[in-house]
């Protein structure tokens, strides 16, 4: 009873504590004269990544309810994201990113298990859209309130996260019960291995998509990683400012659903792609321009199509294509691909292009070493772009819109 207004709840919560420590990292550990080491933060979270996702959606999908196995990830989460100040503060490189590897390893599976909750107790089309906006308006709230409180540059942020997870921990447990699909099936070298997940594989646009995902994790990783530190130097404040990026994921996570029943998964996907190419332009522009701010405004303004239109169209392209009993690993794969396996490429790609490229801290030195970096991820996502639009030409996916046109 009341399944929706609890999911709504829910992806509140996962983004809210996602926002408080993922959102300002980059910018945080540059506050403490850190910087050199975001991309090295980035690529140990998508080793964590690649390693925990299959294992806990296998988990999910055959032994323990998903709404348990997140309330327990949550509050032994709470206890790693707290201890991640004092390894900052300490300057203890080597603590914190072994640190923040448990994060990840802890956190990460509980977004792959989020979409399933929401997936095995919705209409997917119609409401995750609606569903997942709260998780929008939770990652913007936070934003809100590191800006608030200060906390957007200092270690703070850590701390209000293990707070953050504490409460949403507890709450998973009231979740709508979400019982193991495919529990009392004979665990087979298929479930340890993950075959019946990574056998999508065999689908030939199912790789196009995922290949894509991948590759363009670059573009996405780059401007996580580094827009919380290239606004600093613009002389804006991260946290308030990456607002305007939230909020525009708002509006278009609500008209998803409509355009993707319209236009179909290829259409909606591709102008995302394109957005993400847009979006790097002006990011860099930003950094030559007198009209730095209208640029950068703009740039974050394209957070709800870059975001929405390729990431969150993606997670219901991978729902349809999966079974009912393989739909948590099948979310869980995604992940790795783009925030396991792609993230750690990524980061390691983007990290060493900053620390070689943007050797200034400040105006006007940095200007011209800021622009020249973000034409890197722009290059990627163009690439990604044409290649999509050359090759996936999935026809087995038809939104009931489509359908009715055919």
């Amino acid at each position: 009873m009341f399944k929706i207004p609890r999911l709504l709840i829910m992806m509140f919560m996962q983004y809210f504590v996602q926002g408080a420590w993922n959102m300002v990292i980059g910018a945080v550990l540059a506050a403490y004269s850190l910087k050199d080491i975001v991309g090295s933060t980035y690529s140990v979270l998508g080793v964590a990544t690649i390693i925990s996702p299959l294992i806990i959606g296998m988990i999910a999908d055959r032994f323990i309810a998903s709404q348990k196995v997140m309330g327990i990830l949550h509050l032994i989460n709470s206890v790693a994201l707290y201890s991640l100040s004092y390894f900052v503060l300490e300057k203890d490189v080597s603590g914190f990113l072994a640190m923040i590897f448990v994060v990840g390893l802890l956190f990460y599976p509980t977004t792959a298990l989020a979409n399933s909750v929401s997936f095995r107790h919705i209409e997917g089309v119609k409401w995750f859209p609606v569903i997942r906006v709260f998780g929008t308006i939770g990652f913007m709230s936070v934003g809100f309130l590191l800006f608030y409180t200060g906390y957007s540059q200092t270690v703070d942020s850590f701390k209000l996260a293990a707070i953050a997870s504490v409460i949403y921990g507890l709450y998973c447990f009231t979740l709508p019960n979400t019982l193991p699909a495919g529990k009392g099936k004979k665990l087979s070298w298929r479930d340890i291995f993950f075959l019946d997940a990574l056998s999508l594989f065999k689908d030939k646009y199912f790789s196009i998509f995922m290949a894509a995902t991948f590759v363009l994790m670059i573009t996405k990783t780059a401007y996580s990683a580094y827009v919380p530190v290239y606004l600093p130097v613009l002389g804006l404040e991260p946290a308030s400012m990456m607002q305007i990026a939230v909020a525009t994921e708002i509006i278009f996570m609500l008209l998803l659903s409509l355009l993707l029943r319209r236009f179909g998964f290829k259409k909606v996907i591709l102008f995302g792609a394109i957005s993400w190419i847009i979006r790097s332009l002006m990011l860099s522009q930003a950094a030559v321009s007198e009209h730095y701010l209208l640029y950068m405004v703009g740039a974050l303004m394209l957070q709800g199509l870059c975001w929405d239109f390729f990431f969150t169209a993606g997670d219901i392209y991978v729902d349809k294509k999966a079974k009912p009993e393989i739909k948590a690993q099948a979310q869980g794969l995604r992940f790795i691909i783009s925030n396991g396996f792609g993230v750690f490429m990524a980061a390691s790609v983007s990290g060493y292009i900053n620390n070689r490229v943007v050797t200034e801290k400040a105006l006007p030195a940095a200007a011209p070493q800021w622009h020249e970096f973000w034409i890197y991820p722009a290059v990627v996502a163009a690439i990604v772009t044409v290649a999509f639009w050359l090759f996936f030409r999935d026809k087995d996916v038809i939104m009931p819109e489509e359908q009715k046109q055919a």
